[in-house]
């Protein structure tokens, strides 16, 4: 979803705190292969720099939003 044009647009006008990673595994390909769940870190650096913020505050961003929706549950 990240790699396109549109895709990332798309990306630009979802709310921050509504922002979720997966590696959409085993269907996506990366490099020839299946994505694995440890490949969201591209989706991490690809936010990091749609978002203009670094990585670190992405990061904790994706786990506030992981957490409250787990406690939503």
């Amino acid at each position: 979803m990240l790699r396109g044009v549109k895709g990332r647009q798309l990306v630009l006008g979802m709310p921050r705190d509504r922002v979720l990673t997966e590696s959409d595994g085993p269907f996506a390909q990366i490099d020839g292969r299946a994505a694995l769940p440890w490949d969201v870190a591209r989706a991490t650096e690809s936010l990091a720099e749609l978002w203009s913020e670094p990585i670190a505050v992405v990061d904790r961003q994706l786990s506030e939003n992981l957490k409250r929706l787990s406690l939503s549950c």
